[in-house]
């Protein structure tokens, strides 16, 4: 057989070799996009089907992608190489015959790593987009594909994330030597312009007991890795005599544009580098990973801050941090400690920690963490929470730490954009610093997304082993959150009040009160809805002066009446409003029982009309309370409900009950002042 080869790509010359060497059992192809690697593999998966007429099993995780996708890509790679009459193409099953030898070449889609049965037919097996299946795919295929000398399996995919298990099992686990790129095939060199790929490694050879004389033999190295770029393909960027291939100025000049633009993207799409591919909605959306993280050392004439999270799964989290105060204050992250299974306990996971402090030995040490950490839990004989826990091992362990975890957790909206505000240095005099060592918290802060409230989108999924199901990222991040608002308290709380893009805001500032100034208060009006888009919304307000302090809130998911009922009777308000639907009359009726001033107003039949028209009145007029904001989750989660108020928004609910509250004050002042007059 002969091939031109003004038809192959680098990375197809070496796989034409490698397919050959009956002692490679993995040929593993990764790097970025329009690299030709998933082209590459179809010549030559055509050309061994016709040349040993032996089988191969092309699968992807998810079936319905196939037609589209990679078969397109065999048909395609037929008709270039000109063999596109020697096979039969059947689109409905997606299979490819070969009409000289009866080989064929079968595509499946894979959602259940059980269902991989027979594969003992099959000479190779492509695993397109790789990254996609899971490690247990893996490992069924790899001991299933047996009964053959010289079975392969051929792997493909962009490298996205640095924690994905392909990295953390395979690539790191092993060790690794540089491969020359020239190729002999064939009795015949084929010049070395030509077989020019980004890298080629072996894994390094093993010395293995066999099973049944007990002789130590020798293995060969059985896996190659190919890294590959656009810069690789001819298709892309031209062959290099200029005879041959296409030079796609567009699709270049697309990865210029990453590259100054989007370096993240670029890092994995164009260079076929690990990263995470940013997709706009991240909660920590300025963080910047060439910007931001360094090599850091840490600083044994500081104190040392460690922060905890409790969630299990799918590890216990405790990431360490230090501050340096110069020029400008920096807060570094030098160390993470992530205790997964079977450590992922309270008191084991505080003993790697305690292995860590003491290999730092560090003079003061701060724990700040989840406020939720200081809940009793029924784990413990002694009902004693996960802080008390952890915090007693530590000692146990020899180490002494000062309690600095807070009472209630920071707002996740407020704080996620007050580091991005330190990450765009909109607050001068103070950076953040993660170090280049701290892999799994850079991919944790990299990959967050934001929900639809801007606070972090928690997706679950579930262990195919264990059928557990857990949050998988967001766990580090809270541990980020706690960490800088603990340390920067103040600034945190200066830049809460400041927060600009709001309807309230005046002269760019939500107004406070302080609630340690003795006010005499004219006038008391609690006003609730006791269900809008479910949530029960109450706020306090009491008059001193001419402006209104809002004392209190309930902001809460609840529906319950009961509940309702006495968290308005607790409030004590001299009159109390309940705006609702008539299917609350009844209630409220039954509340003067307990609150004897209760008045009933129906629900306004335009919600967001009267918060436009009551807007100007609540930043004139309404004083909020600074104390509360930082101390009392449920008051911190109205303010971010109302600023985050727009009319396309869902978040209203807040806006709602104070656009309730001010037209009654207003509407009973205007009805006041002219019966006066009259």
């Amino acid at each position: 057989m002969e091939i031109n080869p003004k038809k192959l790509n680098p990375v197809g010359f070496h796989l034409m070799k490698l397919m050959q060497d009956i002692t490679i059992r993995f040929i593993i192809l990764f790097g970025g996009s329009s690299s030709g690697k998933t082209y590459s593999v179809a010549q030559m998966v055509l050309i061994f089907t016709l040349w040993e007429g032996t089988n191969t099993l092309v699968m992807r995780k998810v079936g319905a992608s196939i037609k589209d996708s990679i078969y397109q890509d065999f048909v395609t790679a037929a008709s270039q190489l000109g063999i596109s009459k020697m096979f039969k193409f059947s689109d409905g099953v997606k299979t490819i015959k070969c009409l000289t030898n009866g080989a064929r070449i079968v595509f499946k889609g894979l959602d259940d790593s059980e269902k991989i049965k027979g594969l003992s037919s099959f000479k190779r097996v492509v695993m397109d987009e790789w990254s996609e299946f899971d490690e247990e795919d893996f490992k069924q295929i790899r001991l299933r594909l047996r009964g053959m000398e010289g079975q392969q399996i051929i792997c493909t995919f962009n490298p996205i994330k640095e924690t994905h298990w392909i990295k953390k099992k395979l690539f790191d686990t092993q060790k690794w030597h540089d491969v020359p790129m020239e190729i002999e095939i064939a009795g015949r060199a084929i010049p070395s312009e030509l077989t020019g790929v980004k890298s080629i490694r072996m894994n390094e050879p093993r010395e293995i007991m066999h099973k049944r004389t007990g002789e130590i033999i020798h293995h060969d190295p059985d896996t190659v890795v190919i890294q590959t770029t656009y810069l690789n393909n001819f298709w892309v960027v031209g062959s290099p005599d200029g005879t041959y291939g296409y030079y796609d100025e567009q699709c270049i000049a697309t990865f210029e544009f990453d590259r100054l633009n989007d370096p993240d993207y670029y890092n994995v799409y164009a260079l076929g580098e690990w990263g995470v591919i940013r997709t706009g909605s991240e909660f920590f959306g300025s963080f910047n990973r060439g910007k931001h993280t360094k090599e850091v050392s840490y600083n044994s004439s500081l104190p040392v801050h460690i922060c905890v999270d409790s969630n299990v799964l799918p590890y216990i989290t405790c990431t360490y941090w230090q501050v340096d105060i110069g020029a400008k204050t920096t807060i570094y992250q030098f160390d993470e400690t992530l205790a997964t299974s079977p450590n992922n306990t309270v008191r084991k996971a505080a003993k790697l920690v305690a292995k860590r402090l003491r290999e730092l030995a560090p003079e003061k040490i701060f724990i700040h963490g989840d406020a939720s950490t200081r809940a009793s839990n029924n784990i413990d004989d002694e009902k004693r929470s996960f802080l008390d826990l952890f915090i007693d091992t530590l000692h146990k362990e020899g180490i002494e730490v000062e309690d600095k975890v807070s009472t209630k957790n920071p707002s996740v909206p407020m704080s996620g954009e007050f580091i991005n505000a330190i990450f765009d240095e909109i607050m001068p005099g103070y950076e953040i610093v993660i170090g280049e060592n701290c892999n799994t918290s850079i991919e944790d802060y990299m990959s967050v997304q934001k929900d639809v409230n801007g606070a972090i989108l928690k997706t679950k999924v579930k262990n195919k082993i264990t059928m557990q199901t857990y949050e998988e990222h967001g766990h580090i991040s809270d541990t980020f959150r706690y960490i800088v608002t603990d340390i920067l308290r103040d600034e945190f709380l200066l830049f809460s009040n400041s927060r600009k893009r709001n309807l309230y805001a005046k002269d760019g500032t939500i107004h406070f009160y302080n609630p340690n100034t003795d006010c005499q208060y004219s006038r008391d009006i609690v006003y609730a809805q006791p269900n809008i888009n479910g949530k029960y919304v109450m706020v306090h307000g009491k008059m001193c002066g001419d402006r209104w302090h809002i004392t209190n809130i309930a902001f809460r998911e609840t529906t319950s009446t009961e509940e309702i009922r006495q968290s308005l009777v607790a409030e004590q308000g001299v009159q109390t409003i309940v705006e609702c639907a008539s299917a609350y009359f009844r209630f409220v009726r039954e509340l003067r029982k307990d609150i004897p001033s209760v008045r009933v107003m129906n629900e306004a039949s335009d919600i967001d009309q009267r918060i436009a028209a009551t807007s100007d009145f609540v930043r004139e007029h309404l004083l909020f309370n600074e104390t509360k904001l930082s101390d009392d989750v449920e008051y911190a989660q109205f303010m971010n409900n109302m600023l985050d108020y727009n009319k396309d928004s869902d978040s209203k609910e807040a806006s709602a009950v104070l656009s309730g509250f001010v037209k009654f004050v207003v509407k009973f002042d205007f009805e006041s002042n002219n019966n006066a007059t009259i």
